[in-house]
Parts: structure tokens; C-alpha cells; sequence
């Protein structure tokens, strides 16, 4: 009977603690709801041309003085959220990138946030991302933003990894009313920098977002979102007219929910389709659309060295479009913390105040400016900033490995949390490279000078292997002084026997002296890559020397940016 009592006492003890938490979740989030600006709140559809009709928060300053500039942003995660406790109607509501709302309300702008296509409570079937629909639904919304009476006639648009690339996809529209756009995280050529690098499919970030856009699309706040607000989120918010939700449910339940992870399943390169029947993944995103070479908007860019392949996006981007500002930072995906294996500084984050400075000076007004290109430099951790991208000439550095032999290891890893997984809102972490298994490692001299590199890095071996394929991973590491062991940047390749190259993903160091580089090789990365081959045994050895070809700096090199002009240009 004790026993019985105690393990009543304990449950209810439990039942206890989880009001008290859910009470201080409520407390919160009344705080953050209070913190928010005021603003007058609509949520119209907007009508397509072939009838659809998307979901749209209106959100303008409250008092506003007539017309002003408005901010489009266009969102795959619901573009406000339902709560599941009171909300105050006359305050910025929450969502998934509320902050930004919040920023340029509280500028005096005005921001129109859209579910895309069959999502949200908008209309329609959405089938993969980026297609032509969406980027003609883009034009649309622009258009009908810049004719309401609320808006001065001046549009422009921004956003962060989905909403980041919706953005630079409204560049290409030429639209006479978009005026600028601030695009972040984003990428260029989504096969080679997400969905397949070198041909290897990239499996954890492709199936773990295809699971949270499902449950989005089935009204269901996913594992995409802190465990805190799936508690307090209860769907996206019902248009005006729908207040009981009844429509919207309705939506959900009838709506046809795409499988991302089954549509990318077979894409290795940019002609294979995206899913049965789809499209070119290829086709799909900024690269293959030819308008932004002469996109009349302003563009700013920006990317980080440790966000998956932001930073190639960024630099693709410069060289096949006009940027007014790029920007390269060490940040992880959303921006909130540093993911430099250095361990950065307090301005190594993103600043909401460095994007409304970027729209005061070409949203409300026509700011000539120079071009701008401002990076993170990581060892020094230090921002540069110049006209151009610094000049570099490529070294080559050569790399003998003993033993050459590598049975390989398919449960060798970089962990659940590198750079491929960052945009699922994870930090970017790797394990002590020390303790790492499954590669094989070839060191360098010890430095006696400091070595100053920015760009893409390239690494070519003559392989041999035991069956028709593998996959390559290589990994350019920075080994201390001390024998720490720092990844700086990698690449992967599937390759058959012979020659082969392997250009890794781009970054900007510069590194001390008593130091030294080390090249590590390994077959796998579990789980984030998948295994080649499917099943069964594989030796790789490597045929002789490697070489490393770093993009070194031509000296004169730049020195630190001057803190004050940063802030005065608005650079993050």
C-alpha cells in the first residue's frame, strides 16, 4: 500500500512540475507577445491569375501616416502561427522569422508575409520547391503589394534559406515597383550544394525537412520547430472570413502532401527529375533562371563559410548577377550564433539592424552606393570588407599518405550536427577530429609563416578502388600547435578508378605560424550521406601523392575593416 502511495505521490508530483513549466511557457511567451510592436493586422487572400488564391498577412505600423514602403516575404513554414493561448490582435504575431517583422515594422515599413502555393492556408498543390508557378505567383504578389493603398508603391523583398531564395527569385521578375532585396542562406545550385554534392545524395537534411514541411502541410507544427512552440503552436493562422478555422482544416485534409524525401531520391545530377514525372532538379532555384543577370533591384546576398554551401551560393551569385553588397559570414543558418571552429565574436551573428539599414537606404530611398563585398575571416576572426572579393593565386601543396590503403569504415561521421544539418535550426558542431575513425591522414610541414586563403579550395588524387565506385569524402583540417585538430572546409565526390578532382567548399582563413595543414580522406559520412556503394565491402587507396590547391592571398593582404564604417554601411 506504501509502495502504491509513493508512486501515486510521484506521478502527481510530475503532473505538478509539467503545470509549472507550461504556466512559465505562458509567462513567456505574454512577455514576448507584449515585446512585440503594435501594427494593424489583415489576412486577405490574394487571387492568381489562374484562380488560386494564396494566404497573406498584412502587417503595418500602428499609427501609420499614409502609404509607405512594403517588404514581401514569401515562406514555406507557415507565415504566422495560431496559438494555442490568447494573442493580441493589435501586436506583430508570431511566426517563423517574426524578429525581422518586427525589426521593420518598428522601422516604419510596412511587410506582407504569403504561404506559398499549397501550403499554409493558401490554395493549390505545392509539388517541389522553386518552380516557374511559384516564381510567377512572386510576380503577382509584387504587383498587387505595390497597387494597395497602404503601400507607397515601392516594394522589396527578403528572407532566410526557403524565403532567402523566394527572395533573389523575385529579382529575376524585374518588377518596376521591386526596388531591393536582401536575400539570406540560401542556394545557388540546389543539386550541388544540397541535394547531391559531387553526386553523392545529401539523405539527413533532405528527409528530415521533407518530414517537416509534411506536417506543416497536414497542419501539424513540426520537429523543425523548438519543442517549447509545438506546445504553444496550434496550426498557421486562418484567413479573414475563417476565424473558426473551419476552411482551413478543410484545406488540410484535402490537400495532397508532396514526399520530398522520395522526390530527391534518385537525384544525382541536374537533369535527374524531381520526383516522378518532375521537373529537372536542376531547374529548380536561382542558377537557372536567366532574368537575375539583369535584375534592375538591388541585391544584397548573404552566406556563411559553415552553412552548408552558402558561401559557394554567394560567390556563384557575384560572378552571374549584379550584387550591390555580398556578404559572407561565420554564422550558423538562422544567424543567431557563430559556427566558426574558432570560436568568433559577439558581431560574428547576423543583426536585424544591419538588414532595416539596408532597406533605408534603398527601399525608402534611392541611396547610390558602391558595390560592397565584406567577409568573415576565420583564425583571425576578423570581418574585412572591400569593393571586390580579394585576389588570390593557387598553391599547390602536396600531401603523402601512409598507409594509402582504406578499408572503408561506412559508419565514419561528422556527427548529426555539421554543416549539412544547420538548416534543420541546429547548431554546427564536430566531434574531436582527434578521436574521428575510418579515414586515412597526411599532414603538412609546420608553418612558418601565416597562411592567408579565400575561395574554394581544389584536391586531386588518382584513385584505386576494389569495384566500380565510391564516395570520396575529403576533409581540409587545421592541426594547432597544441594537436587540436579543426575542420576548415570539405568536399565530397562519387568516383570511379583514375584521376580525380574534387573541389572543396569555399572559406576564408588565415592561420599562424606552428601550425599545420592536414588533409583527412574517409568513404563515408553516416548518416548525412548515403553509402556508396548501397551495400557490401569497399577499399579505396590513393595511387601516389595528393595535391591541395588553395586559393592563396596576393599580398598586399586587406587589413581589418574599421568598425565604424561597418556600422555606418550597415554591414552585419
Amino acid at each position: 500500500m506504501a509502495a502504491v502511495q509513493e508512486v501515486e505521490v510521484k506521478r502527481l508530483l510530475m503532473v505538478a512540475a509539467a503545470l509549472v513549466a507550461a504556466l512559465v511557457l505562458v509567462g513567456v511567451l505574454a512577455s514576448a507577445l507584449d515585446d512585440a510592436p503594435p501594427a494593424t493586422v489583415r489576412r486577405p487572400t490574394v487571387r492568381m491569375a489562374d484562380g488560386t488564391r494564396l494566404a497573406v498577412d498584412v502587417v503595418l505600423p500602428d499609427p501609420v501616416a499614409g502609404p509607405v514602403p512594403v517588404v514581401l516575404l514569401q515562406t514555406r513554414y507557415w507565415r504566422s502561427f495560431a496559438l494555442k493561448v490568447p494573442e493580441d490582435p493589435g501586436r506583430v504575431p508570431k511566426g517563423p522569422r517574426e524578429p525581422v517583422v518586427e525589426a521593420l515594422v518598428r522601422a516604419g515599413y510596412g511587410v506582407v508575409v504569403a504561404d506559398v502555393r499549397g501550403t499554409g492556408a493558401s490554395e493549390g498543390h505545392w509539388p517541389h520547391p522553386f518552380g516557374e508557378q511559384e516564381a510567377k505567383d512572386g510576380e503577382a504578389l509584387i504587383d498587387w503589394v505595390s497597387k494597395q493603398p497602404f503601400c507607397d508603391g515601392r516594394v522589396g523583398a527578403t528572407g532566410l534559406s526557403y524565403e532567402g531564395t523566394t527572395a533573389l527569385l523575385a529579382a529575376a521578375t524585374r518588377h518596376p515597383a521591386l526596388k531591393a532585396v536582401l536575400a539570406r542562406d540560401l542556394e545557388w545550385d540546389l543539386v550541388d550544394e544540397l541535394l547531391a554534392p559531387g553526386g553523392v545524395r545529401n539523405r539527413s537534411f533532405p528527409d528530415a525537412w521533407g518530414r517537416a514541411v509534411s506536417a506543416l502541410d497536414r497542419g501539424t507544427a513540426p520537429e523543425l520547430f523548438p519543442a517549447g512552440a509545438r506546445w504553444l503552436i496550434e496550426n498557421v493562422h486562418p484567413v479573414d472570413g475563417d476565424e473558426d478555422g473551419a476552411a482551413l482544416r478543410a484545406l488540410q485534409q484535402g490537400r495532397v502532401v508532396a514526399d520530398v524525401a522520395r522526390a530527391v531520391g534518385q537525384v544525382r545530377a541536374p537533369g535527374d527529375a524531381f520526383g516522378a514525372g518532375g521537373p529537372p532538379a536542376g531547374s529548380l532555384g536561382p542558377s537557372s533562371r536567366e532574368g537575375l543577370a539583369g535584375a534592375t533591384a538591388v541585391v544584397s546576398l548573404w552566406g556563411s563559410w559553415f552553412d552548408g554551401a552558402t558561401a559557394d551560393a554567394v560567390l556563384r551569385a557575384s560572378a552571374a548577377m549584379p550584387l550591390r553588397e555580398a556578404v559572407i559570414g561565420p554564422w550558423e543558418h538562422e544567424g543567431h550564433a557563430t559556427a566558426s571552429p574558432f570560436g568568433g565574436r559577439a558581431d560574428a551573428t547576423v543583426e536585424l539592424a544591419r538588414i532595416v539599414a539596408f532597406f533605408d537606404r534603398h527601399l525608402k530611398c534611392d541611396t547610390a552606393s558602391a558595390p560592397e563585398r565584406r567577409w568573415w575571416v576565420a583564425g583571425a576572426e576578423r570581418w574585412e570588407l572591400a569593393a571586390a572579393w580579394p585576389k588570390t593565386q593557387a598553391v599547390a601543396h602536396g600531401f603523402e599518405f601512409e598507409p594509402a590503403r582504406l578499408d572503408v569504415d561506412f559508419s565514419a561521421s561528422t556527427g548529426r550536427r555539421n554543416r549539412w544539418m544547420t538548416g534543420m535550426a541546429q547548431p554546427v558542431e564536430y566531434e574531436d577530429r582527434r578521436a574521428a575513425k575510418g579515414l586515412l591522414r597526411a599532414s603538412g610541414p609546420v608553418r612558418r609563416a601565416a597562411l592567408r586563403f579565400f575561395g574554394a579550395p581544389q584536391v586531386a588524387c588518382e584513385v584505386a578502388l576494389d569495384g566500380p565506385e565510391a564516395a570520396l569524402h575529403v576533409y581540409l583540417e587545421e592541426v594547432g600547435a597544441d594537436g587540436a585538430v579543426t575542420v576548415l572546409t570539405e568536399g565530397v565526390r562519387r568516383v570511379q578508378p583514375g584521376p580525380v578532382t574534387l573541389p572543396l567548399r569555399a572559406v576564408a582563413a588565415e592561420l599562424p605560424t606552428g601550425g599545420r595543414l592536414q588533409l583527412s580522406v574517409a568513404g563515408a559520412d553516416a548518416p548525412t550521406f548515403e553509402r556508396v556503394p548501397a551495400e557490401g565491402p569497399r577499399v579505396i587507396t590513393l595511387v601516389g601523392a595528393c595535391t591541395l590547391t588553395l586559393p592563396e592571398r596576393v599580398p598586399p593582404a586587406a587589413g581589418p575593416v574599421d568598425d565604424a564604417f561597418a556600422r555606418e554601411r550597415g554591414a552585419p
